[in-house]
This record gives C-alpha cells, sequence and structure tokens, in this order.
C-alpha cells in the first residue's frame, strides 16, 4: 500500500496541469448538464494544460483530491446555475477560484428545475465554451 502512495504522490508532482477545471455537473437539470458538457469541451480544447477535477472527491474530502486541486495554479469553477454548489463545495474546503462561471448570471441561462437534463442545445455548449474561453485568455491563463 505504501509503494501505491508514493507512485501517487510522485504522479501528482510531475502533474503538468496548469488549469483545473470543475463544474458543479449533477446532470439533474440542463444548466448541469451544460456545465458539465462545457467542461469536456474545455479540456478537449485546451489539451494537457487542463484537467477536469472530480467535485465528489472534494466534496468528501478525499485527501489526495483536495491536495492535487490546491496545487494546480488556475482553477476554473463552472456552476450553473444560482445555488452554486461547486463554489460552495470549494469554499468548504477552503480553495478559492482563479476563474468563476456561472452559468445563469453571466450568461443568462435559466435553470429548468429537475429532470430537464436534455433541454438544452448544441450551440448552448458552444457558447458557453466561447465565453469561458475569453475570460481565461483575458486572464492570460493561454500562452499561445
Amino acid at each position: 500500500m505504501e509503494e501505491w502512495r508514493k507512485e501517487m504522490n510522485e504522479s501528482m508532482e510531475s502533474s503538468k496541469i496548469e488549469i483545473g477545471i470543475i463544474a458543479c455537473a449533477s446532470n439533474a437539470s440542463n444548466t448541469g448538464s451544460l456545465a458539465g458538457r462545457a467542461a469536456l469541451e474545455l479540456a478537449k480544447i485546451l489539451g494537457e494544460k487542463a484537467g477536469i477535477c472530480s467535485l465528489p472527491a472534494i466534496a468528501t474530502n478525499v485527501p489526495r483530491q483536495t491536495n492535487l486541486v490546491k496545487s494546480i495554479p488556475t482553477l476554473l469553477i463552472i456552476d450553473g446555475c444560482h445555488n452554486e454548489c461547486a463554489k460552495k463545495i470549494l469554499s468548504n474546503v477552503k480553495i478559492n477560484p482563479s476563474i468563476y462561471i456561472n452559468l445563469e448570471y453571466d450568461l443568462g441561462f435559466k435553470k429548468e428545475g429537475p429532470f430537464s437534463t436534455f433541454n438544452y442545445k448544441e450551440d448552448h455548449v458552444k457558447s458557453i465554451v466561447g465565453y469561458v474561453l475569453s475570460k481565461i485568455k483575458k486572464g492570460n491563463e493561454i500562452n499561445e
């Protein structure tokens, strides 16, 4: 077991992740689905510079994940609605985002409530990704 911990610590140290993406992607509502889909697209676009972090692991205070997230230089949080679940979970473990995006506040998306998982359009995902990329670039988080 000790060897496993050593390997995990070494992999954390060698991580080249510059941007950690944390999305409230419960998929119980349209805005949760949108936040999750946008996070996936951003990770694909940003490539090796970015990685998606586990919100459930942070919520349950898994030490390895919490410490890893605290070591990432730039943290991007994407919340879907006014409930601000991801922001609150991170606040509980004293992690502050570098960039905070709320789909309801920042982009005017309306949460349609429970079981509205698929009530969005692909164009919505593209517009969210474009908005987030502009925020990242504005903060000089991407060195092109």
